[in-house]
């Protein structure tokens, strides 16, 4: 397996996104078949629904890039009340990782691994991107422009790249990893923790 590059261009912007592939015949790697336990079936589920926003808020910065006028502005408020629905429910789900997953994990691991703070790095890149949305959107405010708006959706696009490679990878890595050294005690544990 190899790692490459793919890049996006949106607009005027380029969105670099790391992919898995395979090194024999370069296709993406297939998502793994693992029949997961209750609590890690729950992180894929939220993963699902998670999705489903990402997908209308990439609609939207799409006709946000493509379209011109006061229809950008319209587009615009749209946009920012999607991401910050979104925002408060990815904030719950990381937690449920950052919380519960995590530490079992790197548990497991041993501190010389890095696959954990990978995937908190991950998590706070994406957090990032989202304030930088929700921050400049404020700062604009009511009287927010076509070009503002324009260059403030970037923000958007990026937080949806990194989520999108990052669930990729806790979906074909982590959640198959989890299921195979967490004992059966620690996921009982964790799906008492989710409940909480």
């Amino acid at each position: 397996m190899i790692d490459t590059f793919v890049v996006f261009f949106i607009g005027r912007v380029a969105i670099m996104v790391d992919w898995c592939w395979q090194e024999e015949g370069g296709f993406p790697m297939e998502a793994s078949n693992i029949l997961l336990s209750a609590p890690l079936q729950k992180l894929l589920d939220e993963h699902m629904l998670l999705r489903a926003d990402m997908d209308l808020i990439y609609e939207i910065t799409e006709d946000i890039e493509y379209d011109s006028g006061p229809a950008v502005v319209q587009l615009f408020e749209e946009l920012y009340n999607r991401v910050s629905a979104f925002n408060f429910k990815l904030k719950t789900h990381s937690k449920r990782e950052e919380e519960g997953l995590f530490p079992m994990i790197a548990r497991h691991l041993g501190e010389n691994d890095r696959t954990i703070e990978e995937m908190e790095s991950e998590h706070e890149k994406a957090d990032q991107h989202l304030e930088d949305f929700l921050t400049e959107t404020k700062q604009a405010g009511l009287t927010i422009d076509v070009n503002a708006a324009e260059w403030i959706n970037v923000y958007a696009v990026q937080a949806l790249a990194t989520l999108t490679q990052h669930f990729a990878k806790e979906e074909k890595v982590l959640f198959p990893l989890a299921e195979n050294i967490l004992s059966v005690n620690e996921k009982q544990d964790l799906e008492r923790l989710f409940q909480v």
